[in-house]
């Protein structure tokens, strides 16, 4: 039998037959009338009363997106032409199954199909594919709300597409779902991922997912790592970093992305890891965000600093770096002293700047944290006060008073 396609799901006639026949006697057994002797409005296509009972209004409650009913109909029809095989794609592979109360075609397949030999043969194209093409995993991302989002994550025909379901649990304990279908393509040690959902009634674009593999095959590691961009449910346009961790099956797959709490590991990873768009659109250069107008007061922080540290009457020492004018780089001034982060910013309504440092070399301090007030900047102060707070290398907790002599640049 030859690999799925684009995540199609091949099964047999005698299957399809009594699936169809199953999924429109639950349906007519709900309602009963008179128009769905009409195959179009049994169905859900061309000239059909939207207000009158269909299915596919009955499964479109269930996938909570468009059904074409259409498509429903035709493949009814290419059961009757005789094809010993039919392929479901999308969502119709899983949708007509739960509306029977099965969460997918194998658990349908052991409980409602009695001919022995056919059971077998439908099982075995189920192994068959899974043993050749599929891979399972939870991805991670930081989404809405604050809070870390699961997603299902199968890949199929040898690495060529994948199926996201995105896992959204709500306050009364229930879940949401968004589905999400793509292609995957595969660049030297990177796999670049295009998706796309259904909204309304077509598929429109989704977002865009790399993932860094070296050089080993895909599917051989535990975990892959990359970032994403994307639109949220509430179609703001999102950024951020992205973990899959692999799944031994479906099944193990399905039962950790519905726990409640993600794993502290993965939390500590991607907490904050998120860049979200503001909806806005600046037509001066004040309006690019509630940050702009402390741009006045971030152009004069280029220059020098020379900082001397006091805890109580005592002085621990010194640290001097320097903003560069041109790049708004920092570079340490104090020898053997190698910044490995940071990070200025001025917060607080534009009244407080701050430094933040991880250090290492021949240093007083692994972690520094510097906040002095903008006032000094402003009025062309040399002579700042401020406070600091970090860790020093023992790895003791230390605070107190630091005095800054600030040169400003004079390029």
């Amino acid at each position: 039998m030859e690999k799925q396609e684009n995540g199609t799901l091949y099964i047999t006639a005698h299957c399809f037959e009594v699936l169809l026949e199953k999924v429109l006697h639950h349906f007519k057994s709900k309602y009963d009338d008179a128009s769905l002797s009409r195959v179009t409005q049994l169905y859900g296509f061309g000239n059909y009363d939207k207000s009158k009972p269909n299915l596919r209004a009955e499964l479109e409650k269930l996938a909570g997106g468009f059904i074409n009913g259409k498509y429903l109909y035709d493949k009814s029809r290419e059961l009757h032409s005789g094809k010993p095989r039919l392929k479901l794609n999308g969502y119709y592979k899983e949708v007509l199954f739960r509306y029977l109360g099965y969460d997918g075609i194998e658990a349908f397949t052991r409980h409602e199909i009695t001919d022995k030999a056919e059971q077998a043969k439908q099982l075995s194209w189920i192994k068959k594919d899974r043993v050749s093409s599929n891979y399972y995993y939870i991805s991670y991302h930081f989404g809405e709300n604050k809070e870390v989002i699961k997603g299902q994550v199968t890949i199929l025909n040898g690495w060529k597409n994948i199926q996201y379901k995105y896992v959204y649990f709500e306050k009364d304990g229930s879940t949401k779902m968004f589905d999400y279908h793509g292609v995957i393509i595969r660049r030297a040690d990177t796999l670049h991922i295009k998706t796309k959902t259904l909204m309304g009634n077509k598929m429109v674009e989704g977002g865009e997912d790399i993932l860094y593999i070296g050089h080993t095959e895909p599917g051989s590691s535990a975990f892959l790592m990359g970032t994403y961009s994307a639109f949220d449910i509430y179609n703001k346009v999102i950024a951020g970093k992205l973990i899959f961790e692999k799944c031994a099956s479906k099944e193990e797959m399905i039962a950790k992305s519905m726990l409640r709490k993600p794993p502290a590991h993965i939390v500590q990873e991607i907490r904050n890891q998120r860049l979200t768009n503001s909806g806005i659109v600046p037509n001066d250069l004040m309006e690019l965000s509630v940050k702009s107008p402390y741009g006045i007061t971030y152009e004069k922080l280029p220059g020098t600093y020379s900082l001397t540290f006091h805890q109580e009457d005592k002085i621990l020492g010194t640290f001097d770096y320097k903003i560069d004018a041109q790049t708004f780089k920092i570079h340490p001034l104090t020898d053997g002293v190698v910044i490995q982060k940071d990070n200025f910013d001025i917060i607080q309504n534009g009244s407080v700047i701050h430094f933040s440092f991880q250090i290492t070399g021949i240093a007083l301090f692994s972690r520094l944290e510097i906040f002095f007030k903008t006032y000094y900047l402003n009025k062309n102060i040399q002579d700042i006060q401020g406070v600091f707070s970090g860790l020093d290398i023992e790895n003791r907790l230390v605070s107190g008073r630091v005095n800054v002599v600030f040169e400003g640049n004079q390029e």
